[in-house]
């Protein structure tokens, strides 16, 4: 154990000593959310609005399809229970259910808006009124054939940058533990470390558990650091318990650590070993939903995204800080974590070498 110990701290020290790791450790991320953050303030007027009981009568039909034509309108129809459970958690901005009116010429239109947030729920109330309004004065066959009451709801009141920092900290310890580890690891054995640790009585386990263990701490530190100033910048709330969220960060880490061992074992030298980390990083990078919901991506494409661990882990640290979950109800984001762990630590120890490949 005081052995372990000892490599461990000199792993932190190398760590710490390294400004370039330094930075994509954890500067890059936070850079990243600043950005983000402060950019997305800006965007244009837009506003995802639910429908239930639009086939009442054509008359209702004929409205939801005027807001389906005017840009800045995104109009989603379902059942009402489906649709007020999307405005809860933040994918509606506002949610209209008809029903029948107090005569049968009448319609009777409930808008249900997120009064957490009650500066864009009212623009976007305003908007829905206006259009009523405009169906009102078309039709005379009643004096006010859409009766619209306004009725606020307490929602999640997810934010984009809410869904957007997890993702960043998924992104970035999936980085540092693919990229990170898998380049150090062959750096290693073209300087013959490897060679020499194992002629030394320090076993090879313990070598790559004080490494694990170093990364993992690493991990947790650089998620500390991100979220406080997601906190500190953009008041991001952080509804599920920390211990839930450090665990899941701790598996996460674990499992692109797996996979970076993996890619030191396969590659001949650090070119191949950066090659191949990019090659996978990037395109779990883009379709993990990392920047936006793969619920939004081409109905071809979401079956990738099904497949692709960092869109279980991202997913994961969601439902804990947004949701509140605890680790039981993630169980899946857990079991995928596990599953990639035990996958890539089995291909490690098949392809290890201890020392580099001569050309």
């Amino acid at each position: 154990m005081k052995a372990l110990r000892y490599m461990i701290i000199a792993n932190l020290k190398m760590t710490v000593r390294n400004r370039a790791a330094l930075f994509w450790l954890l500067a890059f991320p936070v850079i990243f959310i600043v950005l983000f953050g402060y950019l997305i303030g800006s965007g244009d007027f837009n506003v995802t609005v639910g429908v239930a009981g639009d086939d009442i009568n054509p008359m209702v039909a004929q409205v939801v399809d005027q807001m389906r034509g005017v840009d800045g309108f995104t109009v989603n129809t379902g059942s009402e229970a489906d649709e007020m459970a999307a405005l809860d958690e933040g994918d509606r901005d506002l949610v209209v259910v008809f029903s029948p009116g107090a005569n049968p010429e009448q319609v009777a239109a409930t808008i249900y808006y997120n009064q957490s947030n009650p500066q864009e729920s009212q623009i976007a109330v305003a908007a829905i009124r206006q259009f009523f309004s405009e169906a009102n004065q078309a039709m005379t066959n009643a004096p006010e054939p859409i009766v619209a009451t306004v009725q606020g709801v307490d929602t999640k009141d997810i934010r984009y940058i809410d869904f957007l920092v997890p993702g960043i900290l998924a992104m970035s310890i999936m980085t540092s533990g693919l990229m990170g580890l898998s380049s150090t690891f062959v750096t290693y054995r073209e300087r013959g470390i490897l060679r020499r640790i194992k002629a030394t009585p320090f076993s090879l386990l313990s070598f790559i558990g004080a490494r694990i263990f170093t990364q993992v701490l690493i991990a947790v530190a650089q998620a500390v650091i991100v979220l406080t100033i997601a906190v500190l910048l953009f008041d991001v709330k952080i509804s599920g318990d920390l211990i839930s969220l450090l665990v899941m960060i701790a598996l996460g880490s674990l499992a692109f650590l797996a996979i970076g061992f993996f890619v030191s074992g396969i590659a001949r030298n650090q070119e191949v070993a950066d090659s191949v980390a990019n090659a996978i990083s990037f395109p779990m990078m883009f379709l993990g939903g990392v920047f936006f919901p793969m619920d939004l991506a081409p109905a071809w494409m979401q079956p990738i995204t099904k497949i692709i661990p960092l869109t279980y882990f991202a997913n994961g640290l969601r439902d804990i800080m947004i949701q509140g979950d605890t680790l039981v109800s993630v169980w899946t984001s857990v079991l995928v974590m596990l599953v990639t762990a035990a996958i890539g630590v089995a291909l490690s120890v098949r392809f290890f070498r201890w020392e580099a490949q001569s050309v």
